[in-house]
C-alpha cells in the first residue's frame, strides 16, 4: 500500500510566514532600541565630558585673577542669531605650559569669546590669551584662539555685586561704579545642543571671585 506524503498548505504557509515576520521584527526592534540607549549614552557622556572640561578650565582661569594696578575685568551680554554668546575678558596668571620647565609668562590677558559654526548652526567657545603689551597696542587675538567648547546654543556669564544684585554685564560702563571692582560671584551657563530635547542640556556653576573687593 502506496501513502503519499502531504504538503503543506497555502494557509500554513502564509501562517508560518506572518509569524516568522513579527519575531523578525520584534528581534529588530530590541536591536534598533538597544543601540539606540547605546548612542545616546555615549553622546550623553561626550556632552559631560566636554562640559567638565570647559567648567575646570574656565574656573582654574578665574581663581588665578591677577588685580594689577588697575582692575581688568570685563563681561559683555552678546546674542548670536537666537543665542545668548557672551564674552569675559580678565587678566590672570594661569596658563598652559607647553613644557615642564618653562618660566612663568607673568599676567597675561585671557578672553573667553564665541563664533557661530556654520555647519552645525550652533556656538563655539574659543579661549585666547594675550600679552598686556599687545592688548595694550590693539593687536589681534586670532591665531592664539584655542577651541575649548563646541555643540553649544548658549554660554552665558552672569555677575552679583557685593549687594547681592544680579547684573549681565561687568565692567563696561565707565561711570559704573562696578568697573573699579569685581563681581562677588560669576555663574557660568553653559547650554548645549541635545537633540533628545527641546531645550537642551544646561551645566551651570558658581565661582566666587578670590580678590573680590570689598
Amino acid at each position: 500500500m502506496i501513502r503519499h506524503k502531504q504538503g503543506f498548505t497555502l494557509l500554513e504557509i502564509l501562517i508560518a510566514i506572518t509569524i516568522f515576520a513579527m519575531v523578525i521584527g520584534l528581534a529588530y526592534s530590541s536591536y534598533n532600541a538597544t543601540f539606540h540607549i547605546i548612542g545616546s549614552a555615549e553622546s550623553q557622556s561626550e556632552t559631560y565630558s566636554k562640559a567638565r572640561i570647559a567648567m575646570e578650565r574656565i574656573r582654574g582661569d578665574l581663581e588665578s585673577f591677577y588685580p594689577g594696578e588697575e582692575i581688568l575685568f570685563k563681561g559683555t551680554t552678546e546674542i548670536l542669531g537666537n543665542f545668548r554668546a557672551d564674552t569675559l575678558q580678565f587678566l590672570s596668571t594661569a596658563h598652559i605650559k607647553l613644557h615642564p620647565e618653562s618660566e612663568p609668562l607673568g599676567p597675561v590677558l585671557i578672553q573667553y569669546l564665541v563664533r557661530e559654526d556654520p555647519e552645525t548652526d550652533s556656538l563655539l567657545l574659543y579661549r585666547s590669551t594675550l600679552s598686556v603689551s599687545d592688548y595694550m597696542e590693539n593687536e589681534t587675538t586670532e591665531n592664539n584662539e584655542l577651541l575649548l567648547c563646541d555643540n553649544l546654543i548658549e554660554v552665558a556669564f552672569d555677575y552679583q555685586n557685593e549687594d547681592g544684585e544680579n547684573v549681565d554685564n561687568w565692567g563696561e560702563d565707565e561711570e559704573d561704579e562696578n568697573d573699579a571692582t569685581l563681581p562677588d560671584m560669576i555663574t557660568i551657563s553653559l547650554r548645549f545642543n541635545d537633540t533628545d530635547s527641546d531645550t537642551g542640556t544646561l551645566f551651570q556653576t558658581g565661582i566666587r571671585m578670590p580678590t573680590a573687593t570689598k
